[in-house]
């Protein structure tokens, strides 16, 4: 499967908005894309770097494993980058990536995306305010986490989901993805049992609907109170 990144439509794609009209022919010649079923494995940590991913359609789970538990580190979606954490002396992937849903992903080769970047300024700019981003928003997420309770980390994991997927477009307290409560429980830190009865509680105080698989969020406001992740 072959997409062309000159006539691409995602507008928000690093290499859409900050690579030069001459390079965007390149990058699409050495690009591969490959479609990724629900769960299945994009990357795995400890795999020796070999390109960088970009995510065209569908929404990935960023995770790190130890001792076989699984904590969630990231949410992405489409036109965000994977795979970028590994970069530096070592190249291999500290974290793993699986997809949530069907997803398409593309691939670029490591030497043409280094290559993208020195020849391309305001795309290596850009792309060092994404890792400073990220390292802040770490930072505080976990600053943010340290001391809370089960339920208030649950109410990050919630509004961590909210920044990352957003509401459907036809109903706007419904959330757009819903995780399973198995990776919401592994977003917030928190065993299931803990999680689930943390979602509970919050739906007897009329903050959130769960409607089978869904979450519906009913107090916004309270939620953003009680998680500040900016």
């Amino acid at each position: 499967m072959k997409r062309k990144c000159e006539t691409c439509t995602h507008y928000k794609c690093f290499i859409n908005k900050y690579c030069s009209p001459e390079w965007k022919p390149l990058i699409s010649f050495h690009k591969t894309s490959m479609l990724y079923p629900a769960g299945a494995t994009i990357f795995s940590a400890g795999d020796p770097i070999k390109g960088i991913f970009q995510i065209y359609s569908g929404k990935i789970k960023v995770v790190t494993i130890d001792g076989g538990k699984e904590q969630i580190i990231r949410l992405a979606k489409e036109e965000q980058l994977l795979g970028h954490r590994g970069i530096g002396k070592k190249m291999i992937y500290p974290v793993t990536a699986i997809a949530l849903e069907d997803s398409e992903v593309t691939f670029i080769p490591v030497d043409v995306f280094y290559s993208a970047v020195k020849a391309n300024s305001e795309f290596a700019f850009h792309m060092m305010l994404f890792y400073a981003d990220e390292l802040n928003a770490a930072e505080r997420r976990m600053k943010l986490t340290a001391g809370l309770k089960a339920k208030e980390k649950v109410i990050v994991a919630l509004m961590t989901i909210i920044r990352a997927f957003g509401f459907s477009s036809t109903d706007t307290t419904l959330l757009k993805y819903t995780p399973t409560r198995k990776d919401i429980a592994s977003l917030a830190g928190t065993t299931y049992e803990t999680m689930i009865r943390a979602l509970s509680s919050l739906e007897k105080s009329n903050i959130i609907v769960q409607e089978g698989k869904a979450i519906r969020v009913l107090d916004l406001a309270y939620l953003e109170k009680h998680c500040s992740l900016d």
